[in-house]
C-alpha cells in the first residue's frame, strides 16, 4: 500500500491549495484534524510533523513556510516512506519554483505541480523523486514552455517525441551538459566526538566523516576516486551515482558524478581495539599521521584531539570560582581555529563575572552559561578563562519553608554535587584526523582534463568536559 491522497494547504489561512488522490478519496476533514493537532501541540510546547488521524488510517504533514503537505495512508503503508515522500516533495519544488514555494506560486503553476505528482508516484508508490530527472520528463515553468505552453495547450510540456525513459540514463544526471571550464573539487570534512574528564585525559572518542562533490564536468565522465587508509573505513552510505559492487571489491570509488553539489559519500572511522592494532592506523608507505603522536596509550581506541582543555571549579556557600585553561598540542602541524567554549554552571548559581586572558567571554543569565571565543590561539601565551560566581545561600528545600535541623541542611550541602558541562567547539582547515586522504581521482570516458582541487577540514562533533 502506498499514499492515498494528498492535500497541499495554506496554514495561514487553512484553505486547499491542491488534492491528489491514488487510492480511496479521503475527505478534507484530515486537514481540520491535523491543524487541530498542531495547534493542541504548540499550546503543549512539543510541535511534531506527523499526526495520527485515526486508528484505521495514518496522516502525515510536513509544515514549510506557509505551506502544509498532508499524506494519507492506511496502516500497512511504512510511516517513514511518507514522511520521506513530503520531504522529497518540497524539495523538488524548491528545485523547480525557487527557495519561496508560496500558495500564489503553486496557484500559478498548478499544472506543473500536478504533472510532477503523476511521475513521482504511481498508484501512491514513490517511483521517481529526484529534480534532475524530473526536469527532463517535466519541464520547469521557465518563459519558454509557457509560451509554448499557451500556444499549443498541454502538448507544451513534451520534450521530445522520443521515449522519455531514454532521454533519462541516470536519474541524478541529465544529457548535454557543457561548461566552459571542466571543474571537479573535493571536500573531506571529518567530525570528533569525544568525551573528557575534569584532568584533561579523553575517555572515549569516535570520528566520523563525509566526502563532499562539486562537479561542473560536461558530458557523461565516469569518474575513480582511490583513497588511502580506507580499511579504517568501518561504516559507510554512498551516493545513489556510487557502484557499491567496485567498491566492495578493491575498495575504489567509481561513478558518474551528480551536477552539482552532493554528498558523495559518508563514513565513520573503525577505532584500534587494542595497541597492536592502534600501531597499523597508518601504512608504512603512508606519511605518519601527526595526529596519532598524542594518542592516549591507556586507551588507544580514543583519537587525540588538537587542544587541551583543563578545568578547575570550586564552589561554596556563597561564592565559587570556575577556571578553565584551554590550548593547542605543539604536535599538530595545522593551527586551531574558532575555538568556542560554553560552559554550563550549576543551577544553584545566581550570578556570574567571567574575564579571559584571550577571546570574548560573556555570561548569559537565562542559560545560565558563559561562552568563551577565541578565533586564533597566542603564540606567546595559554589562554585562561576565569569566573568568580555568587550563589544561593540557602537551598531549595529551605528556601520553600522546609522544617529540617539546620545539621540535617549542612549535611545536604556537603554532599551536594557542584557539576559544571562545558561544551566545547574548533575548526582545523587542512587536515584530517583519520589519516583517510584522496589518492588518485580518474576521469575517463571525455577528452577534456579537467581542474581538481581536494581540501580537508577537521572539526568538532559533540565534544563534552565532564568537571
Amino acid at each position: 500500500m502506498g499514499i492515498d491522497s494528498l492535500f497541499i494547504v495554506n496554514n495561514r489561512t487553512e484553505s486547499l491549495i491542491a488534492v491528489k488522490h491514488w487510492g480511496a478519496a479521503t475527505g478534507s476533514e484530515i486537514c481540520e484534524r491535523v491543524f487541530e493537532a498542531h495547534r493542541k501541540a504548540q499550546r503543549e510546547g512539543a510541535d511534531t510533523d506527523a499526526v495520527c488521524a485515526d486508528q484505521d488510517a495514518y496522516g502525515f504533514s510536513l509544515t514549510r513556510g506557509e505551506v502544509t503537505y498532508i499524506a494519507t495512508c492506511s496502516r500497512e503503508t511504512s510511516p517513514l516512506m511518507a514522511i520521506e515522500f513530503l520531504s522529497q516533495l518540497y524539495d523538488v519544488l524548491k528545485a523547480y519554483f525557487g527557495d519561496n514555494v508560496t500558495e500564489a506560486v503553486l496557484q500559478e503553476h498548478h499544472v506543473t505541480l500536478y504533472q510532477l505528482l503523476d511521475e513521482m508516484l504511481d498508484s501512491g508508490i514513490p517511483v521517481n523523486t529526484h529534480p534532475g530527472g524530473l526536469k527532463v520528463l517535466v519541464p520547469p515553468p521557465n518563459l519558454y514552455n509557457r509560451v509554448t505552453s499557451t500556444v499549443m495547450g498541454n502538448q507544451g510540456v513534451i520534450v521530445s517525441d522520443q521515449d522519455p525513459l531514454k532521454l533519462l540514463p541516470l536519474p541524478w544526471r541529465s544529457n548535454n551538459i557543457k561548461y566552459a571550464s571542466n571543474e571537479i573539487y573535493l571536500d573531506v570534512i571529518e567530525c570528533i566526538d569525544a568525551t573528557i574528564d575534569g584532568e584533561g585525559k579523553v575517555l572515549n572518542s569516535s570520528v566520523h566523516g563525509r566526502i563532499e562533490l562539486n562537479s561542473r564536468l560536461s558530458g557523461m565522465p565516469d569518474i575513480n576516486l582511490t583513497l588511502s587508509n580506507s580499511h579504517l573505513i568501518d561504516e559507510y552510505s554512498f551516493h545513489p551515482s556510487v557502484r557499491l559492487s567496485r567498491f566492495a571489491s578493491d575498495r575504489v570509488i567509481s561513478f558518474v558524478p551528480a551536477d552539482g553539489a552532493s554528498t558523495l559519500m559518508s563514513y565513520k572511522i573503525r577505532p584500534p581495539q587494542n595497541k597492536e592494532e592502534s600501531n597499523q592506523w597508518q601504512p608504512r608507505y603512508i606519511k605518519a599521521n601527526p595526529w596519532l603522536k598524542t594518542a592516549n596509550s591507556d586507551n588507544p581506541s580514543s583519537v587525540p584531539l588538537p587542544l587541551y582543555i583543563r578545568p578547575q571549579s570550586a564552589f561554596g556557600a556563597t561564592h565559587g570560582r570556575v577556571s578553565v585553561v584551554v590550548g593547542s598540542k605543539p604536535a599538530f602541524e595545522k593551527p586551531v581555529e574558532a575555538v568556542a567554549l560554553e560552559v554550563r554552571l550549576p543551577s544553584r548559581v545566581s550570578g556570574a563575572d567571567p574575564s579571559a586572558t584571550h577571546g570574548d567571554a560573556s555570561y548569559d543569565a537565562t542559560s545560565n552559561m558563559v561562552r568563551w571565543v577565541i578565533e586564533k590561539f597566542p603564540a606567546d601565551k595559554t589562554p585562561c578563562l576565569s569566573v568568580q560566581v555568587t550563589m544561593h545561600s540557602e537551598d531549595d528545600a529551605a528556601s520553600h519553608g522546609s522544617k529540617s535541623k539546620p545539621e540535617n541542611q549542612a549535611t545536604r550541602r556537603v554532599h551536594l554535587q557542584e557539576l559544571v558541562d562545558i561544551n566545547a567547539s574548533f575548526k582545523v582547515p587542512g587536515a584530517s584526523v583519520s589519516g583517510v586522504k584522496v589518492e588518485t581521482l580518474q576521469v575517463r570516458n571525455e577528452k577534456y582534463k579537467p581542474t581538481q582541487g581536494v581540501r580537508y577540514h577537521t572539526r568538532s562533533g559533540a565534544i563534552i568536559v565532564r568537571a
